[in-house]
């Protein structure tokens, strides 16, 4: 007998196709996150189960209202996958972030450049990669300088 096929939960395909459509790996999206959160566990998510034996893997209300966070999902949506405890949760990260003027998170690289992107990418702390970018930056700007001169 075969076990049937699983089906992820409606708000796990949701924060998928965002995060798909934002060109973030589960891995950049979860350092994003200001929760800790791993690239493994968010595919864990994402996928509903986790381990060789599906074991079923539900996200946390809290956890599930970072990853939309990050990934621009509106409590809203949130709502309409069943899921209003995370909606709630999300309605007051975003309330906080306009109180205190805070910009929304998003990846500090211009992710349209080849090399920011990658550097952005890369498996290291934020401050790490804002480094590496605005080495980038710089170098970047040095050689256009010299093209000048």
């Amino acid at each position: 007998m075969t076990a049937p096929p699983h089906r992820a939960p409606a708000e796990a395909s949701l924060i998928r196709v965002a995060r798909q459509a934002r060109g973030l790996s589960p891995e950049a999206a979860a350092q994003q996150a200001p929760i800790r959160l791993g690239g493994s566990r968010w595919r864990e998510i994402e996928k509903g189960y986790k381990g060789t034996g599906r074991q079923p893997v539900i996200a946390p209300d809290l956890t599930l209202a970072h990853m939309a966070r990050v990934v621009g999902v509106t409590p809203e949506r949130l709502d309409d996958v069943g899921r209003d405890t995370a909606a709630e949760i999300l309605r007051e990260i975003l309330r906080q972030e306009a109180e205190s003027d805070q910009a929304p998170a998003r990846p500090y690289a211009d992710m349209s450049d080849r090399l920011e992107r990658t550097a952005w990418e890369m498996p290291l702390p934020v401050e790490e990669r804002k480094l590496i970018v605005d080495m980038l930056r710089e170098a970047k700007a040095q050689g256009r300088q010299e093209r000048s001169a």
